[in-house]
């Protein structure tokens, strides 16, 4: 055999050997993967109408985002998360909703492998095609938009690759932080940040979700036949389990519950309206006692 033909064979065996064995380092090694997916990862856009130098606004835009992928992290990952047996998935879901629920919340994140991983990111690529912005949108004419009461944020095209969330000035009432300090025994609507509004629209995204879901996750605020499922208290009391799949609410306050349950290292008391009626007749009785000191 000629130097030439052994040079051709020692070429190809080692070009074989090459695509056979991949060289250390060049390999999608576990770490690598992690690095990929994080690179990967993004938040919204921030358009029209929100001042992200104004910190008392627009500042808090950001931190909100963070937030939300911290309420999913916690919800997917930690200690009292979807896969353990933890009792605070059933106050708002079915348990056979499990498997759904987990890879909604899974996708939004960007599909992390663990919950350091979901907390050192952002979300999804995917969120990076979101736009949120401080204005009305030219489509909200039909449902008065920030106009309609009660309204804190609303998301239109959800059934398209680049939907739009309008912040409403509601939002800012609610805070950007809250410590166990601030919360007391009992589930309220004191646990809601201005994160838990942004996590309750991204669930609303039918282009990214439906295919998980299998319909398209809304405000479910009841009819004669069905109960509402809007709201902390409808979301764990009232909304039929079945029905809560597709409710935005029930994957809101799902990761809020447990989000705080595993910081505060408490089990919260379920939300009623007791309280509320406590501190109204204590004021009536006040008021009378007044009325007879004059």
């Amino acid at each position: 055999m000629s130097l030439f033909k052994k040079f051709i064979v020692f070429t190809s065996l080692c070009l074989a050997f090459t695509h056979a064995v991949p060289l250390k380092g060049l390999s999608d090694t576990p770490a690598l993967a992690a690095r990929n997916r994080l690179a990967k990862r993004a938040n919204p856009q921030i358009g029209e109408g929100i001042d992200v130098n104004n910190a008392q606004i627009g500042g808090r835009m950001k931190p909100a985002f963070k937030t939300a992928q911290e309420l999913l992290a916690h919800a997917v990952f930690s200690e009292k998360g979807i896969d353990t047996d933890s009792p605070i998935f059933t106050h708002y879901f079915k348990d056979d909703h499990k498997d759904k629920v987990k890879k909604a919340m899974l996708k939004l994140m960007g599909n992390p492998g663990s919950l350091d991983d979901a907390l050192k990111g952002e979300g999804a690529e995917e969120l990076g095609q979101i736009a949120f912005q401080g204005v009305d949108t030219e489509n909200s004419d039909d449902d008065a938009g920030c106009a309609k009461e009660g309204t804190r944020m609303y998301t239109e095209g959800y059934d398209s690759d680049k939907p739009t969330v309008v912040v409403c000035e509601d939002s800012w009432v609610f805070p950007d932080k809250l410590n166990c300090d601030d919360l007391g025994d009992k589930l309220t609507d004191d646990f809601a940040t201005v994160g838990h509004l942004v996590l309750h629209e991204y669930t609303h995204w039918d282009w990214l979700l439906k295919e998980i879901t299998g319909g398209e996750i809304v405000d479910e605020h009841g009819t004669l036949l069905k109960s509402s499922g809007y709201g902390l208290e409808n979301a764990y009391k009232n909304l039929d389990k079945e029905d809560a799949l597709l409710n935005a609410d029930s994957y809101a306050w799902y990761a809020t519950e447990t989000m705080w349950s595993v910081k505060c290292k408490k089990d919260f008391k379920e939300p009623s309206e007791e309280e509320e009626e406590e501190d109204s007749d204590d004021e009536e009785e006040e008021e009378e006692e007044e009325e007879d000191d004059d």
